[in-house]
């Protein structure tokens, strides 16, 4: 009787045991993955040309310089020196496909980005939009090439409307989105970048406590999903979709904690970048 109470006291502390080792065991592992998906995470950045970096930085202040900006407002331009110089190897490859004298849309005022793009693709005639683009544009149908959208459609509230009067309706991306497609010629692109709402960034957020929100003052921030499908909703195509880790390297490197917890609770670890690149066409 003593032994076999003896054996499965024994038995009860090795299950037990091996429920510790198997815990301890997961833990190390999932330390491990996540370490190497923060590395992931950084890896587009990473591989940029040090050089071409370099110089880049130079030249944003060289625009801003030129533009009258202080120094804090140059800064600031710096922060996006990544982004800038990944959509223009982007936008190379559309200008690259593309035959002929190009017709070029780049959506908002005249800033350091439109000049570097006029600095970066000479051969294409670029214009800039002075107006709301919630509503129809001042653009001909069919009659441009390409056209950038950059860190734009997370800045626009829906058209006041005395009907819908409460939430939020998408309603100026959706305007933002019918407008490009009609001004688009067939076979033009639309490239668009957009804070990602579903990054490491937003979830270390909102664990800290904090809003979800990559910059406070933005009306909505999207998923890859949402810009996806609201894209497709409009006739276009979706060419080549992307989460880019590229806003906030500067700020913040690691994330490893944010990427164990996913783990550990099954959760996605895919499309945590903090930045969404979506290239979309206009087939007829």
């Amino acid at each position: 009787m003593k032994k076999t109470q003896s054996q499965r006291y024994l038995r009860a502390v090795l299950w037990r045991g091996q429920l510790v080792v198997n815990w301890l065991r997961s833990k190390l592992i999932f330390a491990r993955d996540a370490r190497a998906l923060n590395r992931e995470l950084f890896a587009v950045v990473n591989g940029l040309d040090e050089q071409e970096v370099i110089n880049t930085r130079a030249k944003l202040r060289e625009f801003g310089m030129a533009r009258g900006f202080d120094k804090e407002m140059q800064d600031l331009w710096e922060t996006h020196i990544y982004r800038l110089m990944l959509t223009q190897k982007w936008v190379a490859e559309i200008v690259d496909s593309l035959p002929g004298k190009l017709k070029a849309l780049d959506l908002g005022v005249e800033g350091v980005a439109s000049d570097y793009w006029r600095f970066k693709f000479p051969q294409v005639h670029w214009e800039n939009t002075d107006y709301d683009l919630r509503f129809p544009w001042k653009v001909p149908a069919s009659s441009v090439d390409l056209i950038i959208c950059t860190e734009l459609v997370e800045h626009l509230s829906d058209q006041p409307n005395e009907i819908f009067n409460e939430g939020f309706y998408k309603l100026g991306f959706i305007a933002l989105l019918r407008e490009s497609f009609k001004a688009l010629k067939p076979g033009g692109y639309l490239f668009m970048t957009t804070p990602n709402a579903a990054s490491v960034l937003h979830l270390k957020s909102v664990l800290q406590g904090d809003p979800p929100w990559f910059f406070i003052k933005h009306v909505r921030e999207y998923t890859l999903s949402e810009v996806v499908t609201l894209s497709e909703q409009a006739g276009f195509e979706i060419v080549r979709e992307q989460d880019v880790h590229c806003m906030s390297v500067m700020a913040y490197s690691d994330y490893s904690l944010v990427f164990q917890l996913l783990l550990e609770n099954g959760f996605p670890t895919a499309g945590r970048g903090d930045d969404l690149f979506v290239l979309a066409r206009k087939l007829h």
